[in-house]
């Protein structure tokens, strides 16, 4: 990941007017190999504070984190793992997506997160942290409705295909397929030069 260029393209006012996208949605997928996670987290981390230093405040949301807050704060933390110990993982599946309603929940989280501060960007990680029981193409779909005034870009473990031959999927960890066709590709965006 070249931080440099993120850098230019997360500043460029052309990209946070999200010009361009021909009335697409404001949506951005930038891939990345599961073995470089450590690396990347890190990265994502320090990108947000040199955003930040030059002007561009960013909603980080890490999907885990939220997961973990949301039993926390419900007193169920606890409770959960030793759920998570007494059951069959089908069960336990079944009951998280049960839990972390897409309506209910996640996307009153982010919409709670848009409303603390005018962020220009929202970058969501932790995706590989909650599969099964919150899925990317099933998460960018529910935002659709969400975050509409400022780009959205998940860092992915795995890959973003895009092809009328072969569809558009997002592969998670190169094995666990979904299908979504509305984000744009980060690194094709930047290829194409759309600023």
């Amino acid at each position: 990941m070249d931080t440099d260029r993120l850098f230019q393209l997360f500043t460029n006012k052309r990209f946070l007017a999200m010009e361009g996208l021909g009335n697409e949605v404001p949506f951005f997928v930038h891939t990345y190999d599961i073995s470089e996670q450590r690396r990347i987290y890190d990265l994502v981390k320090g990108l947000v504070k040199r955003l930040k230093t030059s002007g561009v405040e960013v909603c980080l949301a890490g999907l885990y984190d939220m997961v973990i807050d949301h039993f926390r704060e419900a007193g169920e933390l606890e409770d959960l793992f030793a759920y998570e110990r007494d059951v069959p993982k089908s069960e336990f599946l079944k009951e998280m997506r049960s839990y972390l309603s897409y309506d209910d929940v996640i996307k009153p989280w982010f919409q709670a997160r848009l409303e603390d501060e005018p962020y220009k960007l929202l970058f969501i990680y932790q995706v590989g942290e909650v599969f099964p029981y919150i899925r990317t193409h099933n998460l960018l779909n529910h935002l659709q409705s969400v975050v509409t005034s400022i780009p959205l870009v998940v860092f992915f473990p795995g890959e973003y295909i895009t092809s009328y031959e072969h569809g558009f999927t997002l592969n998670l960890f190169g094995k666990f397929e979904g299908p979504y066709y509305r984000a744009f590709k980060l690194e094709d965006y930047l290829v194409r030069g759309n600023l």
